[in-house]
């Protein structure tokens, strides 16, 4: 009798088992996919963020550019505003002295 109970028990472990094992199979299948969907995911998401970053950059470094130019352009004219103003104000002849 004890035998037959003991057997039965472990037929019903064995079967319990083998039902844990199928679903921890199925579960990281499922975790496999969801990781491959997530790398898919910010994979386009660093595209994207590529994709709009090259212009911007592109665009702030021209923006960069101009105002660099623009202070260049008032530099150059208040040198030549300085120069005009020193030449018409002080005499030839106190350079030359």
């Amino acid at each position: 009798m004890t035998e037959t109970l003991l057997l039965i028990i472990i037929a019903l472990l064995t079967v319990n088992l083998l039902f844990v094992g199928i679903y921890i199979v199925l579960v990281l299948k499922e975790v496999r996919r969801t990781v491959i969907k997530t790398n898919e995911i910010l994979e386009s998401v660093s595209a994207i963020s590529a994709a709009i970053a090259t212009p911007v950059v592109g665009a702030a470094g021209a923006v960069t550019a101009f105002t660099e130019g623009l202070k260049a352009y008032n530099k150059l004219k208040n040198i030549r505003e300085a120069k005009g103003r020193s030449e018409s104000e002080v005499p030839r002849q106190k350079f030359l002295q």
